[in-house]
């Protein structure tokens, strides 16, 4: 090249020649040796910022395994209720105080038989003689009355108590000790005496997977019944916070000034008040009220039935109260993105300051505003079991997860389960959204490119 007479473009032409430009860039076109090429980063595809988002966000091993956990809690609260036959506040007389693990009929009817081989009797439960005695009864057009009935259900129960005691030929008799020998081992059931009646006419009968309470509901229903209501006081408490949170914000943020000062000395204050002591002022307020409304037949008077002064008064000191950490994320993202030259473009244009809060602000703080809502979720949903383990939460018959564990305390050495299933799904569920809420946070920051 140094050698190579250079022919330069005449003096004033706006065309310069390929020499001209060899020789100001001092360039030459010489092959990229092989440690070059290896060096060279190539340009990505170019994809959308959602498309982008999923791509990082599936490498994230925990977000996605708590995403799938999330799902099968919402298949388990809202569409288990549909498959199971029981309802929520529904007593099934004879299945009180049932355990989740029982022996199933198969197993009793063998334990039965050794022991009527070895006592020459039959062991039949006191309702089982009863509703045999009536079958028979009925069958030859007779009626038993009730003292018959309580005899008969007396005779039974001794005749019982004396196959479990006694023996023959020096052999066991206990139901413990043949359930022992014959390795029958506890199994999923628990029936009532009217399910116990159904399946011996050869019915299918859903077993009480969870056992039952005190007055015969089934657990399984009441624990999917209070995960479904802790999902959705969660979600709409989340909500409600993010559109009062992201309004206040952004307006704060874009005004700044002395708009912007007062705005912030109002959120200052609002952090002071203790939202536990608001909630319980407020449904202690409201309850006379709502209750009058209930009963007045009003238009939302069925929905204020159902949710109570107490859930009630917790959604107004969501809007009260929760959606200040909101703002405050949402005003120093608008702070940043005000400064920049679309934003100064669309105001030069003439747009008002609605239009470009709401078509270029929040538009570019989407992503923090998805990752503030779901870590929102977990906290609202905490704060409800909360109240409801105090007892301020939902009414009865309406059950949540707090309120569950409340009530197992009282038989909490006797029937430990039933502080365990919601407890288990409590922690599970907000363990989940704390973790897909981290994994959103990193593949939702275009700083991340992973």
């Amino acid at each position: 090249m140094a050698d190579k007479k250079v022919k330069h473009s005449p003096i004033g032409s706006l065309q310069p020649k390929i020499d001209d430009i060899l020789e100001w860039n001092n360039l030459d076109f010489t092959p990229a040796t092989k440690e070059e090429k290896e060096d060279f980063i190539q340009q990505r595809k170019s994809v959308s910022y959602w498309r982008d988002a999923w791509r990082r966000l599936r490498k994230n091993t925990v977000a996605m395994v708590a995403m799938c956990v999330l799902i099968v809690i919402v298949l388990f609260g809202f569409l288990g209720p549909v498959l199971v036959p029981y309802g929520y506040e529904e007593f099934n007389k004879g299945a009180e105080n049932l355990h989740p693990w029982h022996y199933t009929l198969e197993d009793q009817a063998r334990v039965n038989a050794v022991i009527e081989e070895r006592t020459g009797s039959a062991a039949l439960d006191p309702e089982e003689a009863v509703a045999q005695a009536i079958a028979e009864a009925e069958a030859k057009g007779e009626t038993l009355s009730a003292v018959q009935q309580a005899k008969i259900r007396a005779n039974a129960k001794a005749a019982a108590e004396k196959a479990a005691t006694e023996g023959s030929e020096g052999l066991s008799t206990k139901e413990e000790d043949v359930r022992a020998e014959l390795g029958v081992k506890a199994k999923l059931g628990g029936y009532s005496n009217n399910e116990l009646q159904r399946i011996a006419n050869g019915e299918k009968v859903f077993p009480h997977l969870f056992g039952t309470d005190k007055f015969g509901r089934d657990i399984m229903v009441r624990v999917m019944i209070g995960t479904r209501v802790s999902m959705i006081v969660g979600v709409c408490a989340a909500l409600l916070v993010l559109v009062i949170g992201a309004l206040y914000g952004s307006i704060s943020g874009y005004a700044g000034g002395m708009v912007d000062t007062v705005m912030q000395r109002i959120v200052e204050v609002i952090y002071s008040i203790p939202e536990v002591l608001v909630i319980l002022l407020l449904a202690a307020m409201l309850s006379p009220v709502i209750q009058e409304y209930s009963s007045s037949g009003g238009l939302l008077s069925g929905l204020t039935t159902v949710l109570g002064a107490n859930l009630i008064s917790m959604f107004i000191a969501f809007g009260i109260l929760y959606w200040v950490g909101m703002s405050r994320i949402i005003r120093g993202q608008v702070l940043q993105i005000k400064q920049q030259e679309y934003v100064t473009a669309a105001r030069a244009l003439g747009a008002s300051s609605g239009r470009i809060i709401r078509r270029h602000l929040l538009p570019n703080c989407i992503g923090q505003i998805v990752v503030t809502t779901c870590l929102q979720i977990p906290s609202a949903i905490f704060l409800e079991s909360f109240l409801s383990f105090l007892g301020v939460g939902v009414n009865a018959p309406m059950t949540s997860l707090g309120s569950m564990a409340s009530e197992a305390l009282q038989g909490l050495y006797s029937y430990p389960y039933r502080l365990l299933f919601p407890a288990i799904i409590l922690s599970v569920m907000i363990l989940s959204f704390n973790l897909f809420g981290d994994g959103l946070r990193d593949a939702l920051d275009p700083r991340l490119k992973k």
